[in-house]
Parts: structure tokens; sequence; C-alpha cells
């Protein structure tokens, strides 16, 4: 909850005027959020350290590189135990969008691609467009659709906050129960 504090307080602090608009891709605002979560990681005493675009090692096949977590708040000494943040972008009545956040995202996780040492996760969906709760709803019945042990439901909020949901989800090959915390951080 320490961190979930923190990535809130970076976004308000995103939120002033004229600061972040709407027609940034998801690797700007993740940089800018960042940015602000490490000021505010400042004056904290966590023994985690936040690590921006966590690599998960090279391709098996093909090429490229493999997918990257946005950011993460990783032990200093075990690289693979880490509480990581993966970010997408959402929109009203974009399908593609919502898939993604799924497929690129939680289903990173669930599959233990994402997170593999730890049991807690979080999605930060970016909504560019529309009416926060109605992109959250839309979405919502996306993830409900998936193998969960229990559904995304409005979670207690943080600080004040209160566009923050979870879900439960069953792992095969890794820690489970895993559970995704989802924040919702509007940029209309």
């Amino acid at each position: 909850m320490a961190i979930l504090k923190i990535i809130i307080k970076a976004y308000t602090n995103l939120r002033v005027p004229g600061r972040l608009i709407s027609t940034r891709s998801e690797l700007e605002i993740t940089e800018e959020l960042f940015i602000e979560l490490l000021v505010e990681w400042k004056g904290v005493d966590i023994s985690l350290i936040p690590i921006h675009e966590k690599s998960h090692g090279k391709r098996k096949k093909g090429r490229g590189k493999t997918p990257t977590i946005d950011f993460c708040f990783r032990d200093r000494i075990d690289s693979s135990s880490y509480f990581g943040a993966e970010c997408k972008l959402l929109a009203k009545n974009d399908n593609k969008l919502y898939n993604l956040y799924i497929t690129e995202g939680m289903n990173r996780y669930i599959s233990g691609q994402y997170g593999p040492k730890c049991s807690y996760g979080l999605m930060l969906g970016y909504i560019i467009l529309g009416d926060s709760i109605e992109v959250i709803n839309e979405l919502k019945k996306k993830v409900d659709e998936l193998p969960n042990i229990s559904n995304m439901t409005l979670a207690d909020p943080i600080i004040g906050y209160d566009k923050h949901y979870n879900s439960t989800h069953r792992r095969d090959v890794v820690l489970s129960p895993f559970h995704i915390h989802h924040l919702f951080f509007s940029f209309t």
C-alpha cells in the first residue's frame, strides 16, 4: 500500500494544469509519472529500489528484446523479486486498447512472465479519452471474462483516491494466486 500511495501522489503531481495532456504516448506519460515517483520516493524509507523499464532477458527465439515491464520496485539482491507496474492507454469504446491491457499487461503477470517471485502486481490504466467510470466499466467486462479467482472489484480508496480496483487470478507455473491492483489515471 505504501508504494501505491507514492504512485498516486506522483499522478497528483502530474495533474498540474498544462503539465501533461492526453495526446502523449504511453511511454511519455510513464516517463513523466516515473520522474514524479522518484521525487516522492526520496521521502520514504522503503528498502526496494525503483527501476524504469525492467527487461526480462533475451528472447529464446527471434529478434528484438523481450517484453519490458514499465517500472518496478525490486529487491537489491534478487533481480527477479519485484513489485511491478505495467501501464496501458485506455479510451472509451477502444477495444484494441482494452485487449492490449489484458494481453500485453495482465496476461504477462498471470503467465508468470512478469513478477514470477511476487504474488502482487499493478496495472495502470491511462485514460486518454472518455469518462473514467465508463472506460473502467467497459474494461471491467473484459477482465471479468478471464479465468479469475475473483473478478475486478472496486477496492478501498488509497489516500482518498477512489479509482482503485483489485482482481485475483490463478497461475499455473509460479506463485498462485496472483493479485492485481488496478489504478486508473485520467488524462482527458
